[in-house]
């Protein structure tokens, strides 16, 4: 069972990740105009008729287009998101009603849904200004002992939690933001308020906080995973690829030196991650049963780089 992960785009701009697995394709949020998304899926050796769903992880205007919605209506791809989603977006977006009266309009909530026959996804809700916020869980699964391999994605997020930490141990591809350097935003331009938000628990990580987070589900989680860590949404004013990327290796360095670190940009998609069952998948179950009493670091100071909608 071959599948692989590509994130499109990555950004205060736009964000859109292709997940494609035995001849369905799932696109994580459309924050990318209809010619640009087209663009990006055909950058990567794809194109819409490899795209079988979009969920959605919450409402800010980087994660939709209208346009996209538009888009998905006319090639018949079901649009996933939560109740309050569709709330928020229909008053917004005629789309959104002609999603809905074509059957493509699909409702998610806190409990796992399965995408197409193998394919899970389990909604986690994260911490950030747009009220609910998901990451996701995304597993394969093929008849073998455990997932065949699984996705944990969580692009904006003001701080971690315990139920995040358990639903990305064991990841074979963490996705994680990485927003900002803490000096850099303090030194920023950047009006008061929108610094003092930065450092609230309801906007992003920064550097600092992704990299703990990132030990800790690596601690959780068992030799080899994950085996790649991207990281997402990065500010293109209050950070550095290579502070984030930095970060990101420091955090694995002790635990498992071998994981892949990708940083992703706004302006082109990243490498594609290949996935597949590993031989020491089975190392999930097992780290995280001897894990169970080791304390848990969460990190507590977030970063902000969105809209203020």
């Amino acid at each position: 069972m071959t599948a692989r992960f590509t994130v499109l785009a990555s950004g205060s701009s736009g964000n859109a990740a292709l997940l494609e697995h035995n001849g369905f394709g799932l696109l994580i949020d459309c924050g990318l105009h209809p010619r640009f998304l087209t663009a990006r899926l055909q950058s990567v050796g794809a194109n819409w008729d490899r795209v079988s769903a979009v969920v959605l992880t919450h409402t800010h205007t980087d994660h939709w287009k209208d346009g996209t919605l538009a888009d998905l209506n006319a090639r018949k791809i079901p649009f996933y998101a939560h109740p309050k989603h569709f709330d928020f977006l229909d008053p917004r977006s005629a789309n959104v009603g002609h999603l809905n009266r074509n059957g493509l309009a699909r409702e998610y909530g806190d409990a796992p849904f399965e995408l197409a026959p193998g394919l899970v996804c389990r909604p986690i809700r994260v911490s950030h200004d747009s009220v609910p916020t998901y990451g996701f869980r995304v597993e394969a699964h093929d008849g073998g002992t455990g997932p065949a391999w699984v996705v944990g994605y969580a692009s904006d997020l003001g701080c971690g939690s315990s139920e995040l930490i358990d639903a990305f141990a064991g990841a074979d591809v963490l996705a994680l933001e990485y927003n900002h350097d803490v000096m850099m935003e303090r030194a920023s331009p950047r009006p008061r308020f929108l610094v003092d938000r930065v450092l609230g628990d309801m906007g992003h990580l920064s550097n600092t906080q992704a990299a703990e987070l990132t030990s800790t589900i690596a601690g959780r989680s068992g030799d080899g995973f994950p085996g790649a860590l991207i990281q997402l949404h990065l500010s293109r004013d209050c950070n550095t690829p290579e502070l984030a990327a930095v970060a990101g290796r420091e955090a694995l360095v002790a635990l498992n030196p071998a994981t892949e670190v990708i940083t992703a940009t706004q302006d082109f998609a990243t490498k594609s991650i290949s996935l597949s069952r590993r031989a020491n998948s089975a190392n999930r179950a097992v780290a995280r049963v001897k894990q169970q009493k080791r304390r848990v670091v969460q990190p507590s100071l977030p970063g902000f780089d969105e809209p203020l909608w």
